[in-house]
């Protein structure tokens, strides 16, 4: 049992320290991913709300003609 703790403690070890070799982004650079990220999706909830409006109204008027 002494050892799985041991190679569990090593694991956390070498976790901590490839933490500390992470570069992290700056501020900046989150602010401007967001931003893209925010942008992209907004883009696509307006697709999707414009073709189902458009579908909806072709489909509404298809079946109203029959």
């Amino acid at each position: 049992m002494a050892s799985n703790d041991k190679g569990f403690l090593n694991f956390l070890k070498e976790v901590k320290r490839e933490f500390k070799r992470i570069t992290w982004p700056s501020q900046e650079e989150v602010k401007k991913a967001l931003t893209a990220v925010v942008v992209i999706c907004t883009i696509y909830m307006v697709m999707i709300a414009v073709s189902d409006l458009l579908f909806e109204n072709l489909l509404t008027n298809f079946l109203l003609n029959i």
